[in-house]
C-alpha cells in the first residue's frame, strides 16, 4: 500500500453525527499528508460541514438512499455531477470510512488504484469472536470503542497519528456577520444569555416530547432571563415556529432550516444547547456549545457526543427521559459556562 499517495479519496457518505465524529481523523489525515490532494465523497447534508472544517481540497456530495435523497432533483443532480467528476479523476488510494451502498457506488465510479477498507480479515474476525466468548464466560464488559476513535484507528495503517481526540469546528466570517445581523434584528444584546433548543432529530430517530422542550425553555427564560433560539431542520417544517409559539412573547426566535455554517455560528454563541441525541447536537458540541441531550442509549455508546461540557440524560425509551434531570444538567452547564464567561470579561 502506498505510504505517500498523491491523491487520496475518502468515502464517508454519512449524516451529521458520523461526519462530525470523523472530523478528528480527517483533520489528522490532512495534517499527515499536507502536500497530497484529498477529495472527500460525502452526503449532501454534511458537505458544507466538511468544507468549513478545511479537511479536504474538494468535497463531492453524493445523495444517500436513506431518507429518499435520490428523489430530490437538486440532490440527485449534484450526486450525478459528483460521480462524473470521480470517474474522470485518478486516485492513488481510497479510504472507506463507512461501508454502505453509497460507498460501493462511489468506488465503482472512482476506480482507485488501492483501497483501505474497514472490512476485517478472517483472522481478525476469529479474534473478535474469541474475545466475545471470553467476555461472556468471564462476565467482563466489552471495552467501549467510540466511533471517533475507530476512525482514527483506521488510519494507523498509513502512519497517521491523531492531532486531536474530539471534534471541533470553527465559524466562518460570512456566517458570523449574518448571525450578528439576525440577532440585532431581534434586539439581542451583547452578553445576553442565549439558549439553543432543537426538538427535532434525524430520520427515524426518537424525539423527546416537544412539550418538555417548551417547559425547559420556559424555565430558562423565567429563571435565567434567557433568550431562546429554536432550531428545526429541512425535514422539520414548522417545528421551530410551533415551539417558539409556546414560549413567552419576544423571548424566543425560530430559526428554520439554517445553513450548516450559520448554525455553527449560532452554536458558537450559545451558553447552552438542549436537544435530542442527533446530528445538530454533535455539531453544536463541536462548535463549543455546552450541550444536554436526551438519549435512548442507556449505556455510553460509540455515537455519544464528545466533550467536557456535554451531558447525556439516558433512558430506555425517549418518553422516560426525566425533565428534571435534563433541567438540572442544563443548570449545571449553564452556571459553569456563565462563570467562565464572567471570569474572561
Amino acid at each position: 500500500m502506498s505510504i505517500n499517495p498523491q491523491h487520496l479519496l475518502v468515502v464517508h457518505v454519512a449524516g451529521l453525527t458520523q461526519t462530525t465524529l470523523a472530523l478528528p481523523a480527517l483533520r489528522s489525515l490532512r495534517n499527515h499528508f499536507p502536500q497530497s490532494r484529498i477529495t472527500i465523497a460525502s452526503s449532501s447534508i454534511a458537505a458544507d460541514l466538511l468544507r468549513l472544517a478545511g479537511c479536504a481540497d474538494e468535497v463531492l456530495p453524493v445523495a444517500r438512499f436513506r431518507g429518499g435523497e435520490f428523489l430530490n432533483p437538486r440532490k440527485l443532480y449534484r450526486a450525478t455531477k459528483s460521480l462524473g467528476l470521480l470517474r474522470r479523476e485518478y486516485f492513488d488510494l481510497a479510504i472507506e470510512f463507512k461501508i454502505s451502498a453509497e460507498t460501493g457506488v462511489v468506488l465503482q465510479f472512482a476506480h482507485p488504484r488501492e483501497r483501505l477498507s474497514r472490512r476485517k480479515n478472517v483472522g481478525a474476525g476469529i479474534e473478535a469472536a474469541l474475545d466475545r466468548l471470553s467476555q461472556a464466560i468471564s462476565n467482563r464488559p466489552a471495552a467501549l470503542r467510540h466511533a471517533a476513535h475507530e476512525y482514527l484507528k483506521k488510519l494507523e495503517a498509513l502512519g497517521v497519528r491523531p492531532i486531536e481526540a474530539e471534534p471541533r469546528i470553527a465559524t466562518s466570517r460570512e456566517s458570523d456577520e449574518r448571525i450578528e445581523r439576525l440577532l440585532r434584528k431581534h434586539n439581542v444584546e451583547f452578553g445576553e444569555l442565549l439558549v439553543g433548543v432543537h426538538p427535532g432529530a434525524g430520520y427515524g430517530k426518537p424525539r423527546w416530547p416537544i412539550e418538555r422542550f417548551a417547559s425547559i425553555a420556559a424555565r430558562m427564560i423565567h429563571n435565567f432571563n434567557a433568550r431562546v433560539l429554536v432550531f428545526s431542520g429541512p425535514n422539520e417544517r414548522g417545528l421551530a415556529k410551533r415551539l417558539a409559539a409556546m414560549l413567552p412573547a419576544r423571548r424566543a426566535i425560530a430559526i428554520q432550516s439554517p445553513k450548516i455554517a450559520d448554525f455553527i455560528s449560532v452554536a458558537a454563541r450559545l451558553s447552552l444547547f438542549v436537544g435530542n441525541h442527533s446530528g445538530p447536537a454533535h455539531v453544536a458540541a463541536a462548535a463549543g456549545a455546552p450541550v444536554v441531550v436526551a438519549s435512548t442509549f442507556v449505556q455510553p455508546s460509540p455515537q455519544d457526543l464528545l466533550g467536557a461540557r456535554v451531558e447525556h440524560i439516558r433512558a430506555p425509551h425517549i418518553t422516560l427521559v426525566s425533565e428534571e434531570d435534563v433541567y438540572e444538567a442544563a443548570c449545571r452547564l449553564l452556571k459553569t459556562n456563565r462563570a467562565e464567561f464572567l471570569r474572561t470579561r
